[in-house]
């Protein structure tokens, strides 16, 4: 079978016509130019964004303090956010109502998380401690998830084993639980301060921690034990994720740098990627082909991470820090938020503003495509979240 993520904007045809032969022995030379001309059409749409203009839907506006995180469900249908107020909401998109709240927190909920692919849990982290899991349909509490002596700062299901989930905390530590159990399975307590992010890889067999300590760590979660430590960056951490394909890692830093680091080889960065200012986030499109980095120098950059390290181009036109980038499904588009209260939708190729989000009171902090590409969510200080559709 072909793996449908072979059918890239930047794939070879050629390539994916010849695994289609090995894997297909009945296809013929005949047929090959039947399938380049149908690969063709696909990949051209899979370069054309799935919209060029959103407008306002809906603002969401029940939370008596400003929100800290937000998330879709895998359908785009519901979506979740985090709040000062203690609670974790969910919402209906299509309608625009709050469905169910989910109360039990007895501080800030900064970190909200679906189980994907099923989407019928939650995984709430507070800086109460504890983290707890939800049914999203009752909104009972499910478990709650003891053990960390801080602020949780970060949490999320093993899309692997929906059974696993990961929390990290200013602790300097980061610890696996089950999740039907409540049981802790294992605290990884190296890092030497805050743990910022935790990420399982795709296959659930290994944690990538991010922390405050200037590295990263990659650990075996068959060993039970870490596997490298990621170093080379001079100042605290803001973010560390994986590509898809989970080949490449991707660290950015406060040191106004982010660096790609190949995962069989991490005792040296691969490459590079500079701003004038911190590097708040980083996001790498659908196919690991492009990064985009997010800098305290009010902009964004898409870089080219295969063969030669290159920037395509530079999103200037935000006021103020960008805080969060993202990639629409397609790739074709790249949003960012920012602390001028407005969120902003990029050509990812041209680095062109094709749209600006505006209308929130306080600084954007948060924003997401959903998972179809047809919806935005903007989170803000201004207690708000909005839907673009």
């Amino acid at each position: 079978m072909i793996d449908l993520f072979d059918l890239t904007p930047s794939c070879d045809l050629q390539v994916v016509t010849k695994k289609i032969a090995s894997t297909e022995p009945l296809i013929t030379q005949d047929i090959f130019p039947q399938v380049i001309e149908i690969l063709e059409k696909l990949q051209k749409k899979l370069k054309e964004p799935v919209k060029t203009k959103f407008y306002l839907f809906k603002t969401l506006q029940t939370h008596i303090l400003p929100l800290t995180n937000v998330s879709f469900d895998k359908s785009g249908k519901k979506c979740i956010t985090g709040s000062y107020d203690r609670t974790c909401r969910i919402w209906n998109v299509e309608s625009g109502d709050e469905e169910k709240v989910l109360k039990g927190h007895e501080n800030v909920v900064f970190s909200v998380a679906y189980n994907y692919p099923k989407c019928d849990r939650i995984l709430t982290g507070s800086f109460d401690k504890t983290a707890k899991i939800w049914n999203p349909t009752s909104a009972n509490c499910l478990n709650t998830l003891w053990g960390h002596t801080a602020e949780i700062v970060a949490a999320e299901f093993n899309p692997n084993q929906g059974e696993q989930v990961v929390t990290c905390s200013m602790d300097n530590t980061a610890r696996v639980f089950h999740a039907e159990t409540a049981q802790e399975v294992h605290l990884f307590g190296d890092h030497r301060a805050e743990v910022i992010s935790a990420r399982f890889n795709k296959d659930g067999n290994l944690l990538l921690t991010a922390s405050f300590d200037q590295t990263a760590i990659v650990w075996d979660m068959r060993m039970k034990e870490h596997a490298v430590v990621i170093r080379g960056h001079e100042a605290e951490l803001s973010n560390a994720i994986w590509n898809f394909q989970c080949s490449l890692i991707a660290t950015s830093s406060l040191d106004k740098t982010a660096k790609i680091w190949d995962v069989r080889k991490l005792d040296y960065c691969q490459a590079v990627a500079s701003h004038k200012d911190e590097v708040l986030d980083v996001a790498f499109n659908c196919t690991g082909s492009r990064l985009a980095t997010g800098s305290a120098d009010c902009t964004a950059k898409v870089w080219d991470v295969t063969g030669n390290f290159e920037l395509i181009t530079i999103m200037a036109g935000h006021t103020d820090e960008v805080s969060k980038v993202t990639f629409s499904p397609p790739g074709g588009l790249l949003l960012t938020a920012s602390a001028d209260k407005t969120a902003r939708i990029w050509n990812s190729a041209t680095g062109i503003c094709t749209q600006t989000l505006a209308g929130h009171d306080g600084e954007v902090f948060s924003c997401s495509f959903n998972y179809s590409g047809d919806a935005i969510i903007t989170a803000s200080k201004d207690n708000s979240c909005k839907i673009w559709r």
